[in-house]
């Protein structure tokens, strides 16, 4: 569209092209100034009138038997308008401009219909009009149609490849369809070709949100998990150490396993932009050539192509507050068969999880409803949460703990094969009240002597505690010897039942 002018500087372009029409009313060019000064002031019908003529006028003294009037642009008769045309010797570019301009007039009163006949006649004049392209994408894209706005899109970046706004809207199109690191290649390109785009950076941003979990930051902070690791690399590290590092995050592992010596470090990461940006930090770091990191799931990786060799270390943190749902079973096991020497170190090597019965209405109502201003809302607890955890700190709840902790299950990484498992736990109650939820937490063993601990009762680390809420609350008595819990899981989670 045209630029928005000022009124009064619009007011007067007006009246020029004006007075250029009444000195030579076969002024072409005159008239699509016209229009574009019309459509300047959102006066479209004005506009398509001044393109209609613009258009006529100029091919008119091709085929004169053929009246301008049939050239009625804009309206019903668009494609009896596009005929006469096609019966002219001169089918340019200047002509798609018109009708493309056109598009802009039609797309600016929401017809969308025409607005798109418009741009496909500007493309059977032109083929090679990217604008045209990109402008029936950004229709198709406003209703909805993405893979009508990605195909135009791609057809735009075909015709010209460092079309910035093409690759804008084609990222957004592809966010929208949840393809997010083909979205986040898109944006990157544009910003590449033009780097003062604040908008474009905006929503590179949040697909970034959207792809690393704001998590990362505490862990990152968390001076006392940092130390543990810290520690128990410099004590496995050795000259010789090949390391496996699952779950590359920033590379901060990683980069304390090359700092402590060892030859060579592997760092894998499923997330592609947080593999590229670990990726940086480690170049940025100066351990570029000890560390490769791969874009890649650890099982997805293979010796002599992403590994120099099977490592004797392995290093990881995918545990989250429950320990299990990360997949740090079936990754360590896969590794130990596929990816470590028979006699490798594995960091961490093994885990306890904990648990205790807590009464807090407080916590109950993160998930929970029952009444609100008098009205019975109980129906929507459909929604809440009864097969999975909350994450949550306990200790900023108020609330009462009614049971000793108990263990739970205990994890050799290092061990045996680690199968399902199903154990009935008679937790003990000390203190009578009405229990809200199961809380429980991990130690985790990096080696024989350094642990990191999530339990509620320590100070806060990076990871909440997992708080499984009952179904309904239930009444205890202290000394009940009838309370049963049923601990179960499945290598992937961790899930409980209690009765009594």
């Amino acid at each position: 569209m045209a630029r928005q002018d000022k009124p009064q500087e619009s007011d007067r372009k007006i009246a020029t092209w004006q007075k250029a029409i009444e000195i030579d009313p076969h002024n072409e060019l005159a008239y699509r100034n016209l229009a574009s000064a019309w459509a300047g002031q959102e006066k479209w019908e004005e506009a398509i009138s001044a393109y209609a003529e613009a258009i006529a006028i100029r091919h008119e003294y091709a085929d004169l038997h053929y009246p301008p009037e049939k050239a009625l642009v804009g309206t019903s008769n668009l494609d009896e308008a596009f005929n006469y045309y096609q019966q002219t010797l001169e089918l340019e570019a200047e002509y798609a401009r018109a009708y493309l301009n056109l598009g802009h007039v039609f797309s600016a009163q929401d017809k969308a219909g025409k607005a798109i006949a418009a741009y496909r006649k500007a493309l059977e004049i032109y083929p090679d009009y990217a604008e045209a392209h990109v402008n029936i994408g950004g229709i198709a894209y406003q209703q909805g149609n993405l893979n009508e706005a990605v195909a135009s899109f791609e057809a735009a970046l075909a015709i010209d490849p460092n079309y910035v706004e093409a690759h804008c809207n084609l990222g957004s199109a592809l966010a929208q369809m949840s393809l997010l690191d083909e979205a986040i290649n898109c944006y990157e390109r544009a910003l590449a070709i033009n780097p003062d785009m604040p908008e474009i950076a905006q929503n590179l941003n949040r697909i970034y949100l959207r792809l690393v979990p704001r998590w990362h930051f505490p862990m990152m902070n968390d001076r006392h998990r940092n130390d543990c690791y810290n520690r128990a690399l410099r004590k496995a590290i050795r000259s010789d150490s090949i390391v496996l590092d699952i779950g590359a995050g920033s590379g901060l592992l990683a980069m304390m396993a090359a700092r402590a010596g060892a030859k060579h470090v592997t760092s894998c990461e499923k997330v592609k932009p947080v593999a590229d940006m670990a990726s940086k930090i480690v170049k940025l770091n100066g351990f570029s050539q000890q560390i490769t990191v791969v874009n890649k799931i650890s099982t997805d990786l293979e010796i002599g192509t992403d590994m120099p060799a099977k490592a004797n270390i392995l290093v990881s943190e995918i545990v989250d507050v429950g320990l299990l749902a990360e997949g740090v079973v079936p990754s360590v096991a896969h590794a130990r068969a596929n990816l470590l020497a028979p006699d490798a170190k594995i960091l961490p090597k093994a885990a306890t999880v904990y648990g205790m019965l807590v009464e807090s209405e407080k916590l109950y109502a993160e998930d929970r409803v029952q009444t609100a201003a008098g009205f019975d809302l109980s129906p929507f607890n459909d929604f809440s949460s009864k097969y999975t955890y909350l994450q949550n700190y306990l200790s900023h709840f108020p609330h009462r703990v009614l049971s000793e902790v108990f263990e739970v299950f205990a994890f050799d990484f290092c061990g045996a094969s680690i199968q399902p498992a199903t154990k009935e736990i008679q937790p003990v109650i000390n203190d009578e009240g009405k229990c809200h939820a199961i809380v429980f937490w991990f130690r985790l063993w990096l080696d024989d002597e350094i642990f990191i601990d999530t339990s509620p009762m320590v100070e806060d680390t990076c990871w909440m505690q997992a708080i499984q809420l009952l179904p309904s609350p239930l009444e205890l008595v202290k000394g009940d010897s009838s309370i049963k819990i049923l601990a179960q899981h499945n290598c992937n989670y961790i899930t409980f039942q209690i009765s009594g």
